[in-house]
């Protein structure tokens, strides 16, 4: 499993995640393999992603071939308003291009 922090995000497409580094995160991969590991027709969910905003690190878990998890760890002033605004934007990015993710808390 890769880790990257929600600010080494440099763009997000209704094709999927475009990390500083170039690596691409797809959402139709996440969804394909999310679909396989939860033995669901892929017509049947959108779902590419699962999330926890209570953990003690707020993070997404993509369901690519190799996971990728994006946490939400920004420190300094109002740090917590932060990580939840950005964990948020990121559920209604994937909302917008018609993906879900599935609430662990």
């Amino acid at each position: 499993m890769k880790e990257y922090r929600y600010k080494d995000i440099k763009e997000i497409t209704e094709i999927g995640i475009l990390f500083k580094d170039d690596f691409k995160l797809l959402f139709e991969e996440c969804r394909n393999e999310w679909c396989i590991e939860h033995k669901i027709k892929k017509e049947d969910s959108h779902c590419v992603a699962e999330r926890d905003c209570l953990a003690q690190i707020p993070y997404f878990l993509f369901y690519s071939k190799n996971r990728i998890k994006v946490i939400f760890d920004e420190k300094g002033i109002f740090y917590k308003k932060k990580n939840e605004n950005n964990f948020h934007d990121l559920q209604f990015i994937l909302y917008k291009f018609g993906f879900s993710s599935y609430d662990m808390t």
